[in-house]
């Protein structure tokens, strides 16, 4: 092995996954642009709105120059300022840009797989061959996500019934902050499951999500120590940079519209960027360290399924 593949092998993930993002940094300007766009149509209903609630007003003049909340609120209470019907359209758009980046997934994917950047109608193939498959590791990923919600609703409440019995004041929340933080740990860890499922579709073409998500079960679990720090860090990364975000809006004056908007912008471009991050570092482990899933494993899905007493059947019959 030459010596340049050797200091390929040993770089560390975080920065592969963050070279292969910069060097497909096209994918991520892309994207945010169509959230720009989408972002921008659900707003207007709520502009139309505002406009037709305060016109030339004193109050509208204070939402104008400035954000005063108390004026905010107040407006809400207003009967003509109906921001239910604009809130369900700003609702549509990010449905509409969710089902945007699913369908596109499969072509930032195959664009981090091959490393190489797509033309239209490569990208746009990948995007239309993996979606509907995309679709049903979606639908696959809600149980997960539901039940974890379940738990964390369990844990309000035990919160709630432990804090009003204890004598000390912080005991309630105690229990909740440490259940979250526990919750918010296996949410990412089901996120790296689901990831890494994807990026197997991409990679083997698999057409069978159900035995794909069991498959990339046995390879996370296997990794789970890599892989998860891997996307922990990335995560933290995000939350850090969330929150240098919402410091530093909070410190700008009600007046400084444009610089709130160009702020608040970048805050997105972040969070895009580290989602996009996550997935490449994925898919460079993934071209790195994947293995054949061990027999053991394959056996139980087969098990589970009852594939292998069909294959059985079939060689009998033969």
């Amino acid at each position: 092995m030459k010596s340049g593949d050797i200091a390929g092998q040993r770089k560390n993930l975080l920065s592969a996954g963050a070279s292969l993002l910069w060097r497909r940094q096209e994918i991520l300007w892309w994207v945010f642009a169509v959230n720009l766009a989408v972002g921008g149509l659900g707003t207007l209903g709520a502009a139309r709105t505002l406009n037709a609630a305060l016109g030339y007003s004193l109050a509208g003049d204070q939402l104008v120059k400035g954000f005063d909340l108390g004026v905010f609120y107040e407006l809400l209470r207003l009967p003509g300022a109906n921001f239910l019907h604009s809130g369900s359209a700003a609702f549509a758009c990010a449905f509409l840009f969710a089902v945007f980046m699913l369908f596109v997934s499969g072509g930032i994917l195959e664009a981090f797989r091959q490393d190489r950047r797509l033309n239209t109608g490569d990208f746009f193939a990948a995007s239309g061959a993996f979606f509907w498959r995309f679709v049903r590791l979606m639908l696959l990923s809600l149980t997960p996500f539901i039940f974890l919600w379940s738990l964390h609703a369990q844990v309000s409440r035990l919160s709630e019934y432990v804090g009003d019995r204890a004598a000390a004041d912080q005991v309630g929340f105690c229990i909740q902050f440490a259940g979250t933080i526990l919750l918010a740990l296996l949410a990412l860890l089901v996120r790296l499951w689901f990831d890494l499922a994807k990026v197997r579709a991409v990679a083997q073409d698999q057409r069978s999500m159900w035995r794909n998500l069991w498959e990339s079960c046995a390879l996370t679990w296997r990794n789970v120590g890599t892989l998860f720090w891997m996307y922990l860090r990335i995560s933290l990364v995000a939350a850090i940079a969330l929150l240098i975000g919402f410091l530093i809006w909070a410190k700008l004056p009600p007046t400084a519209i444009p610089a709130t908007f160009i702020l608040l912008e970048f805050i997105l471009l972040a969070q895009l960027a580290v989602r996009l991050w996550q997935l490449a570092s994925a898919t460079a482990w993934y071209k790195r360290h994947a293995e054949a899933v061990p027999a053991r494993f394959r056996g139980f899905y087969d098990a589970a399924t009852g594939r292998g007493d069909r294959s059985n059947r079939n060689s009998t019959s033969s």
